[in-house]
């Protein structure tokens, strides 16, 4: 993350929508604190108002298209956070972002957006043709690579069955905090074919694909969407 000088006396009050996995919600706790703690220095922590669902009750309604009540539910706990006293909301996912226009909509609040910081990262980089590693449902559906494409970036998803196995990896293993033995090696594999078809980069479009590829592992950019997110959510709780 890019160092952020604080200007704030006090950080804002972020509300966080998570539990999708809550091996991620942990995550951003800790990536928010320590970026607050690092600007500000002491004792200082993050400002943080937290949601956490129960990943099972998500899955079944996302794997049931039931997206309309996922919204709802969405937007209903924004609203509720809101109230509380957030000053901005974080949908802790990737995929849930097929949901944010409901969440948007229903405050008065910002909603601090994961595909758009990811996105600034990428035409920052001066790419165009990015790989996009995620859940099934983010690599199927419209809602990301028309994010992207609005912006000029053209994504790139495996081809069936490869693009399954990667979502049965996420939801099979990843989302239970068990990385297989091999599956490490296995994604570097989905994303060099993935690289022989042009892409200058990849999204790691799932908060749980750091799990089985980082940075460290390609030597094109790597575009970390969780510690992207992060950074924007810092930069304006700080400044």
């Amino acid at each position: 993350m890019s160092p952020i000088t604080a200007t704030r006396t006090e950080p804002r009050r972020l509300g966080l929508l998570g539990g999708i996995t809550w091996h991620s919600s942990l995550e951003f706790e800790r990536l928010l604190n320590e970026g607050v703690n690092t600007a500000r220095g002491g004792s200082s922590a993050a400002d943080l108002l937290v949601r956490s669902y129960n990943f099972q009750t998500i899955a079944d309604a996302q794997a049931a298209g039931d997206w309309e009540g996922l919204g709802q539910t969405f937007a209903k706990d924004a609203k509720a956070l809101e109230a509380a006293g957030a000053e901005a909301i974080l949908i802790c996912a990737n995929t849930m972002h097929k949901v944010a226009p409901a969440v948007a909509s229903a405050i008065d609040i910002p909603v601090i957006h994961m595909l758009d910081a990811t996105a600034d990262a990428i035409e920052a980089a001066g790419l165009d043709t990015i790989a996009l590693l995620g859940t099934g449902y983010t690599m199927r559906d419209p809602f990301y690579r028309d994010h992207m494409a609005a912006r000029g970036i053209t994504t790139i998803v495996p081809e069936e069955p490869t693009l399954q196995e990667v979502h049965d990896l996420i939801y099979g293993n990843l989302a239970r905090g068990i990385v297989p033995e091999g599956a490490a090696a296995w994604t570097r594999g989905v994303y060099d074919e993935l690289k022989a078809r042009g892409a200058q980069g990849v999204i790691s479009g799932c908060t749980e694909i750091p799990m089985v590829l980082t940075a460290d592992d390609v030597a094109d950019p790597y575009f970390d969407s969780m510690a992207l997110h992060v950074d924007a959510a810092l930069r304006f709780a700080l400044t």
